[in-house]
C-alpha cells in the first residue's frame, strides 16, 4: 500500500464500520437516532464503576471514539478515574488508565484476566481455531505456544544474535546515506527492510532482501498489511455488534480473511519455513522443531506462531524506530549526545557497542526509553478478557468483560513523569535497565508500560530493544538526520503532534528525511 494513501484509508475504513453499523440501526427503529443517558455499569460491587455521559443506541460509545480513540480514551480517565467503563457494540468494555489498577488487575488477578475476546481473523481464521499466542485464548495450547516463544526470545538467545543486528543496522543506514545522497527518503520505507531483514535472519536463518524493490519485500509488506487490516474492527462487525452478523455474512468478509490466508500467508510462511530447514544457520524455526514434540506443536501451530513472530517483528520495530528518526529530527541536540558516547566508545574499543555495553551510552537508552513512552506505536495493549467476576477494590469486573491498558494515560501520567507532555530524555539518564528487565520487574520501579502486562507481557521486548538500540548506534556514528527541504530550501521537519491511529497502532503522519554522512 502507498504510505501516503494511509490517512485516507483510516477515514474510509471509520466510516465504513460507523456507516455500516448506523445505516443498520436506523433502518430497523424507524429511522430514528437516539442518544440515551449513561446507564451505571450494575456490577454488584458497593460502587458501580464509571461510564462517560450518553451512548448511542445499541452502539454504544463508538461514535465518541472516532477520530482519535487513543486521545478521547485518556480524556475519559481523566474525567473519571483510573478505571470506567465504556459500552462498545454489545460488549462491555473496562479501560484501565493507572498503573497500580493495571499491577492489581492484570498481575495479581492474572489467572482469571488472561484471556482474549474472540476475533474471526486472529482466533479462527488466521488462528486456525485458537492456535498461536496473539489471539489464543488463555489454555493449555496457549501456554504452550507461549512457553516456545519465551524460551526462543529469552535473552540469552537475542545476545547470540548481536553479529545479525549489527550486520543488518549497518547495511541498512549505508543504503539510507546512499540514496538520501539524490534526495530526501522515507524513513519507514527502510526501517520496515532492516526489521523485516533481521526476522528473516533471525527467524528463518536465510539472506535478507536487498532493496525495498525487491519481490520478496512487496510479498512481506503485502503479507503484513493484510494482517492487520484483517485484525481491525471493520473486518469483524459482527464481534461487536451481533445483530449485525448478517453484514459480515453478506459482504463476504470471512471468505475474503480465509481467501488471504490461503493465497497469502500459507504460501509464505511455508515456503520460509522450508528454507529455514534447509538453511545451514541457526533459527528459531529450527529451535521450535526441536521443541514442538514436547509442547504439543503441530505443523499448523508452527505456521500461526511464525506468522505471528514476523507480523509483530516487522511492525512495531519499524515504527518505533521510524518514531524515533522523527523526534531526534526534532532535537538535534539529542543527536549530538548519542554520537559523542558512540564516537567515544569506538575510539577506546574500536567497535560499535554492544547491547549488553549500554552503561556506557546513557544518552542514547534514556532516549530510546523516551520515545517509547513519549510517542508509543499502540496506545493500547491488545485487549485481555475476564473468564470469573475480578474484585478491584470497590468494584467488581463481571465475567466476559473485556479489558483494556490504557497505554496512554500511564504513559501521559503527571504523577509518573514530570510534564510527561514533552521530551525529556533526562528522566531516564540514571538508570540503565533494560526495557525488558524494567517491564519484568516492581510496578514501582517501571518505566514505561507500551509491552503490555502481566501473563499476556510482549515476549519480544528484548529482541526489540537490542533491534532498536543497534540501529541508533550505527546511525548516529555515521550520519546526522536532517529535515526534508522545500524547493526554496525550507526545512520541513517531522510531525510529532499528529499522528495516525491505524488498526491498533500509531502511525508518524508521513514524512521524509535527508541522512548526512558525518565527516
Amino acid at each position: 500500500m502507498d504510505y501516503e494513501s494511509l490517512i485516507k484509508r483510516v477515514d474510509q475504513k471509520s466510516a465504513s464500520i460507523l456507516g455500516t453499523a448506523v445505516a443498520s440501526v436506523v433502518t430497523l427503529w424507524y429511522l430514528k437516532r437516539t442518544i440515551q443517558r449513561s446507564k451505571e455499569y450494575k456490577t454488584g460491587g458497593s460502587k458501580d464503576i464509571p461510564t462517560p455521559k450518553g451512548q448511542y443506541f445499541y452502539l454504544g460509545h463508538f461514535p465518541y471514539l472516532a477520530p482519535n480513540p487513543g486521545h478521547k480514551m485518556a480524556e475519559w480517565h481523566q474525567e473519571l478515574g483510573p478505571i470506567y467503563h465504556i459500552k462498545l457494540g454489545a460488549q462491555d468494555w473496562v479501560s484501565i488508565g493507572d498503573v497500580e489498577a493495571a499491577n492489581e488487575i492484570f498481575v495479581t488477578k492474572g489467572r482469571v484476566t488472561s484471556g482474549r475476546p474472540f476475533h474471526t481473523f486472529g482466533s479462527d481464521v488466521h488462528g486456525e481455531g485458537g492456535r498461536g499466542v496473539v489471539f489464543a485464548d488463555y489454555g493449555k495450547s496457549w501456554k504452550s505456544a507461549r512457553t516456545a516463544i519465551l524460551n526462543i526470545l529469552s535473552p540469552k538467545s537475542v545476545d547470540s544474535l548481536n553479529d545479525t543486528l549489527q550486520k543488518e543496522s549497518e547495511f541498512v543506514v549505508k543504503l539510507m546515506i546512499k540514496d538520501s545522497s539524490e534526495g530526501e527518503v522515507k524513513p519507514l520505507d527502510y526501517t520496515r527492510l532492516m526489521a523485516m531483514n533481521i526476522v528473516l535472519a533471525t527467524l528463518f536463518g536465510i539472506s535478507g532482501v536487498a532493496s525495498i524493490d525487491d519481490p520478496l519485500y512487496k510479498k512481506l509488506i503485502d503479507n503484513l498489511e493484510g494482517c492487520t487490516m484483517h485484525t481491525g474492527i471493520t473486518s469483524d462487525v459482527g464481534a461487536y455488534f451481533p445483530f449485525l452478523s448478517f453484514v459480515d455474512f453478506f459482504s463476504g468478509s470471512k471468505q475474503r480473511m480465509r481467501r488471504f490466508v490461503d493465497q497469502t500467508v500459507r504460501p509464505l510462511c511455508g515456503m520460509l519455513i522450508n528454507r529455514a530447514r534447509e538453511s545451514e544457520q541457526d533459527c528459531f524455526i529450527k529451535k521450535l522443531d526441536k521443541i514442538k514434540e514436547s509442547l504439543n506443536l503441530d505443523e499448523q501451530s508452527i505456521t500461526v506462531l511464525a506468522n505471528e513472530l514476523m507480523v509483530a517483528g516487522i511492525d512495531t520495530s519499524s515504527l518505533t524506530i521510524a518514531w524515533l528518526i522523527a523526534v531526534l529530527c526534532n532535537h538535534p541536540e539529542w543527536q549530538k549526545k548519542i554520537a559523542e558516547e558512540v564516537d567515544l566508545f569506538i575510539e577506546t574499543h574500536g567497535r560499535t557497542p554492544e547491547f549488553s555495553e549500554r552503561e556506557a551510552l546513557p544518552s542514547c537508552m534514556a532516549v530510546i526509553k523516551e520515545v517509547v513512552r513519549y510517542r508509543p506505536v499502540t496506545f493500547f495493549g491488545l485487549s485481555h478478557k475476564v473468564s470469573e467476576d475480578v474484585v478491584y477494590k470497590d468494584y467488581i469486573i463481571p465475567k466476559g468483560t473485556v479489558l483494556l491498558a490504557n497505554n496512554l494515560s500511564m504513559n501521559m501520567d503527571p504523577k509518573l513523569y514530570h510534564e510527561p507532555e514533552k521530551f525529556k530524555p533526562e528522566r531516564f539518564l540514571n538508570d540503565n535497565r533494560s526495557m525488558y528487565a524494567s517491564s519484568n520487574g516492581s510496578t514501582q520501579t517501571r518505566e514505561v508500560f507500551t509491552f503490555g502486562w502481566g501473563r499476556r507481557i510482549c515476549p519480544g521486548i528484548y529482541l526489540a530493544e537490542n533491534e532498536i538500540f543497534s540501529f541508533c548506534i550505527h546511525l548516529l556514528a555515521k550520519c546526522t538526520i536532517e529535515p526534508a527541504l522545500t524547493k526554496s530550501g525550507e526545512k520541513v521537519y517531522p510531525e510529532l503532534d499528529k499522528w495516525v491511529e491505524e488498526d491498533g497502532t500509531v502511525v508518524p503522519l508521513p514524512f521524509k528525511a535527508r541522512f548526512v554522512q558525518r565527516k
